[in-house]
């Protein structure tokens, strides 16, 4: 929640990106390090940065990486890129995205900001942005 808030309130970019990168480095739980890194894509597009989407680009590459690191870099490189998606990063995200991800990653902001009905904000991600299958109709639900 901090890194959210953080990324929402202030304009100092480059002082805010490198206290999240060395914040990454040294996280060791799960939930903070995905919202390190869409802390970090959000800067990246709040601000232009251009290395931002190499650097989710490298990170869901990444096999070594851990599974909600990728899934976030995927869901961040998505946001910076207008590329068509990649058939990599939909077998990162069939890999990668499970339910235990969707509940590790579940209280994070970006997550919750996308939640509808019950549906996980990570598999409504996945699903609407990745594999690119729309919700199904409802007038009266969030625009996405």
């Amino acid at each position: 929640m901090a890194a959210y808030t953080l990324v929402s309130a202030s304009g100092r970019a480059d002082d805010i990106r490198g206290a999240l990168h060395a914040r990454l480095r040294v996280e060791e739980d799960p939930a903070v390090r995905a919202g390190l890194v869409l802390a970090i894509a959000q800067v990246a597009r709040e601000h232009g940065d251009a290395d931002g989407e190499r650097w989710t680009r490298m990170l869901w590459s990444d096999i070594e990486a851990p599974p909600e690191m990728r899934v976030s870099a995927g869901l961040g490189w998505l946001c910076l890129t207008d590329a068509a998606v990649p058939n990599e990063l939909r077998a990162v995200a069939d890999e990668c995205a499970t339910a235990a991800t969707a509940q590790l990653m579940g209280p994070l902001p970006w997550m919750r900001a996308v939640e509808y009905e019950g549906d996980a904000g990570l598999q409504r991600c996945v699903r609407t942005l990745i594999h690119l299958q729309p919700d199904a109709p409802d007038p009266d639900g969030p625009p996405y």
